[in-house]
């Protein structure tokens, strides 16, 4: 049988995964986020998962201070079973651009 949560189960689920991003970001980003660009990162790793993130060369990148190079890093994220997906490719220009804006270092 499907599981039926009401508005308050869900609200409290998505914070508490959130917190789990948040606190996962804390530990693996070793250089300063704006909120935006904390924000685009939550993103990410809302969609593709901790591990993603902490193997990924966006990560390595970010943390060496090339926060330009975030953006272009993103969009390497934009597949699913080998198939490049409209929606990612849309999920990833946010993330990396409004998000973002425009990645030139943390204000």
């Amino acid at each position: 049988p499907a599981t039926c949560w009401t508005v308050e189960e869900c609200e409290a689920r998505l914070k508490r995964e959130l917190n789990i991003y948040e606190d996962a970001i804390e530990r693996l980003v070793t250089v300063p986020l704006n909120r935006n660009q904390a924000d685009a990162i939550i993103s990410f790793v809302f969609n593709c998962g901790v591990g993603a993130l902490e193997k990924s060369t966006l990560l390595k990148l970010l943390n060496q201070g090339k926060y330009e190079q975030v953006p272009a890093q993103l969009m390497k994220w934009v597949n699913a079973g080998g198939k490049r997906y409209a929606g990612l490719v849309r999920r990833r220009e946010a993330e990396g651009i409004r998000r973002g804006r425009g990645w030139k270092g943390a204000a």
